[in-house]
């Protein structure tokens, strides 16, 4: 089981594990590139084969473009193009086959010689035993009349079969079987014991990846936590090495094993030179886009640079140590993270032509698709994006200001690039996506409520039988009974409708905290109902069944019932209760 470590470790333990890591990886690399080159150096110590004579010529004199080859014991001896005596490249090539095999168990190395035939104007080179002519090389095959040339490809096409006649000679020595099979089995324990190097070698890297990277690895993106997901790919990362390093072990091991035994030593060469020609050409692209890397270097270094000046320049104002008038340090936080992804696309732009391999068809189909699937997906991204913007920068809402969108209202946590989070007043989080917020109503309750207080209304109905002025007063004393209400701006009463069977009253009270407006409101209500039980005055509006047998209205001398008070210049019927 993996064992998972505590954060708070000092950095410096985690750099010296990471070091550790990148130290016996890389003594591992070194160890395994020495063996493959030892063992492809080593192949070319061996006795190899001479190459084939004439090979690379391109159309030979007198005949075709297609060569037929000579081949004994998998190994190409010389390859013809001329036809001779009436017979084509492929037909000279078979009897010369046939013959050299007839002939093979009874010949010596010493046995092969090389003899220059002219008669008029026919030349050739004889390559033939004590007893028999094998074949001959003519000028046609060479792809020239010159003599010297026709004999050096004659002493090769020689060189290759006494070669030929010598190994398998030494094939069929019951000591040198012996010593072939003791060596491939020795490399094949060799094999056996560093595969399992290797598979605890990965197992110790793993583990060290994991906790230092659960250690002082913090990525956060949106709330949540990528380190599993970094876990997991350094765990796949890891395990694509060890997968690599075997698969290379078991070719080096393929390509020894091979060399040792004489028949199956060609593939075994084959293979090794294989190795080294894409090793070389691996070297050379590499050392040929040294100038393109170098320039993308340059661009990262020139693009980190412009970012921690724009970042350290958005952090000022968002801190507040400079003051910009059209920028505040909300809008900052955001603004930064929009400049910097602009900065780097653009730099992207700069640096696509010098990656390598991004003139490749691959490149270019892959670049392709992503802009297929961008284009097909964004559409919905882009939209809460730019309407996120929307919100942002016409400064309508702000982390931690009390909203109202739509039926939902609360605290706002966060404004984020694809949606707003809010905190209800139940504990709840909300999450409105921002091409929620541009098309619809949103209420800032925070926003004015600073200078004078968030403005409650309370709606009270009472009959015609009470005075109007004594309700005014009831519910005037309501709110200065609450707790939560606000001196200044004073309270006032509207009359808001005369109904068919009461008088609406409007109670408009201010709040200096918005986020606990229901609560404020109830108590505002259980002071009305108070209040207007201690003077006896029903707020429970009556419905007529039928019309009442007395009149129903207030007399001039009621009109100021307690806790109303007349003004001090009389009865003045015109005076009402209203907004300061």
């Amino acid at each position: 089981m993996m064992r998972r470590l505590p954060y708070g470790l000092d950095s410096a333990r985690g750099c010296l594990s990471m070091r550790s890591i990148m130290r016996r990886w890389l003594g591992l690399g070194l160890l395994l590139a020495c063996l493959g080159w030892f063992t492809t150096s080593w192949a070319t110590e061996l006795p190899a084969e001479l190459p084939t004579p004439a090979s690379g010529t391109s159309t030979a004199i007198g005949g075709d473009d297609t060569g037929a080859p000579i081949v004994v014991w998998d190994r190409t001896i010389i390859t013809l193009y001329a036809p001779y005596g009436g017979k084509d490249a492929s037909e000279r090539a078979r009897i010369a086959t046939d013959r050299i095999n007839a002939a093979l168990d009874d010949l010596a190395p010493e046995d092969i010689s090389v003899a220059w035939a002219e008669s008029g104007d026919e030349k050739s080179v004889i390559v033939r035993t004590t007893y028999s002519v094998l074949f001959n090389v003519r000028p046609g095959d060479v792809g020239s009349t010159d003599r010297v040339m026709l004999e050096h490809a004659g002493e090769q096409a020689a060189g290759v079969l006494r070669e030929i006649i010598r190994v398998r000679a030494e094939a069929r020595r019951p000591a040198e079987l012996v010593k072939d099979i003791g060596f491939s089995l020795l490399v094949t324990l060799a094999l056996v014991a560093l595969c399992w190097l290797l598979m605890r070698a990965n197992g110790w890297v793993q583990r060290k990846l994991v906790a230092v990277a659960e250690e002082h690895l913090k990525l956060n993106i949106g709330g949540y936590d990528l380190r599993p997901v970094i876990w997991s790919l350094l765990q796949r990362l890891a395990a694509l090495v060890y997968l690599l390093l075997v698969l290379f072990l078991g070719y080096l091991w393929l390509s020894f094993v091979l060399r040792q035994f004489p028949y199956s030593r060609p593939w075994g060469m084959q293979l090794g030179q294989y190795l080294m020609d894409s090793g070389l050409r691996m070297l050379a692209a590499l050392l040929g886009q040294l100038p393109n890397l170098l320039t993308l270097i340059m661009i990262y270094l020139v693009t980190r640079g412009v970012m921690r000046v724009v970042g350290s320049w958005f952090s000022a104002v968002e801190r507040g140590t400079v003051h910009v008038g059209w920028l505040d340090g909300a809008m900052a936080a955001v603004t930064r993270k929009l400049v910097s992804a602009l900065i780097w696309l653009f730099a992207l732009t700069i640096a696509y032509p010098y990656i390598p391999g991004a003139g490749s068809y691959a490149f270019k189909g892959v670049s392709v698709l992503l802009g297929l699937m961008v284009s097909l997906g964004s559409s919905g991204i882009v939209n809460q994006v730019m309407s996120g913007l929307v919100v942002l920068y016409s400064r309508a809402v702000r982390v931690g200001d009390f909203v109202r969108v739509g039926e939902f209202e609360g605290r706002v946590l966060e404004l984020g690039t694809l949606s707003m989070k809010l905190m209800t007043r139940t504990h709840e989080e909300i999450t409105v996506p921002n091409a929620v917020l541009s098309s619809t109503p949103l209420r800032n309750l925070d926003r004015q409520s600073h200078s004078q207080g968030l403005l409650l209304i309370a709606h009270v109905t009472v009959g015609y039988d009470t005075p109007w002025r004594q309700a005014v007063a009831l519910l005037e004393l309501a709110a200065a009974r609450t707790s939560g209400v606000l001196k200044e701006p004073k309270p006032f009463v509207l009359h808001t409708s005369l109904s068919d069977f009461y008088v609406k009253y409007e109670l408009n009270v201010s709040t200096p905290n918005p986020s606990l407006y229901m609560q404020t409101l109830s108590d505002l209500y259980r002071n009305i109902l108070d209040v207007f039980n201690e003077f006896g005055v029903q707020v429970m509006s009556p419905h007529f069944r039928q019309m009442v047998q007395e009149k129903v209205w207030v007399p001039p001398e009621h009109w100021y019932e307690a806790p109303a008070k007349p003004p001090q210049d009389g009865p003045d019927a015109s005076s009402t209760s209203g907004p300061p």
